[in-house]
């Protein structure tokens, strides 16, 4: 493979982007790519959101939120909103990250379980099963979509 390619599964680690943006525009970039290598790649990079999203939020954020007002302002925002969640079942936690909107992958889904306090272990294996829920949705959608753009040109 070449760079471009792994730059363009890299996209799989990009916050919001995640693999809803990485799987079709592997699949679109080179068609050559085996699709299974491409979901299982892009897959793979997305569930390391998980632990760098839970650094961040360990050893980026505080002494961020202590020199930056606005940041803490809406860090508590978000503790009071997500304090509604905090009986938040793994299955909802999975459902959440599995619907390929935007705003649903794994940062949010591990912000959504920091601030609700849920076990971190079980967090991630949650999280992990909603991201191959949606790669296997956006991958059949991008892998039908392609087809059709291509059988109709």
């Amino acid at each position: 493979m070449e760079l471009i390619e792994w730059f363009v599964f890299l996209i799989s680690v990009v916050p919001f982007i995640e693999l809803r943006g990485a799987i079709p525009l592997a699949l679109w970039y080179n068609p050559s790519l085996s699709p299974v290598a491409v979901f299982s790649i892009c897959v793979a990079l997305n569930i390391l959101a998980i632990p760098i999203a839970y650094f961040i939020l360990d050893f980026i954020l505080p002494p961020i939120r202590q020199r930056v007002k606005l940041v803490d302002k809406i860090f508590k925002w978000f503790v009071k909103r997500a304090s509604k969640h905090q009986r938040l079942s793994l299955i909802g936690l999975a459902a959440f990250v599995g619907v390929p909107l935007p705003v649903t992958g794994a940062y949010t889904g591990t912000l959504v379980a920091y601030i609700a306090g849920v076990d971190r272990k079980r967090a991630a294996l949650a999280i992990g099963a909603g991201v191959i829920i949606a790669g296997v949705l956006i991958w059949v959608l991008a892998t039908l979509g392609i087809i059709f753009i291509r059988g109709v040109s």
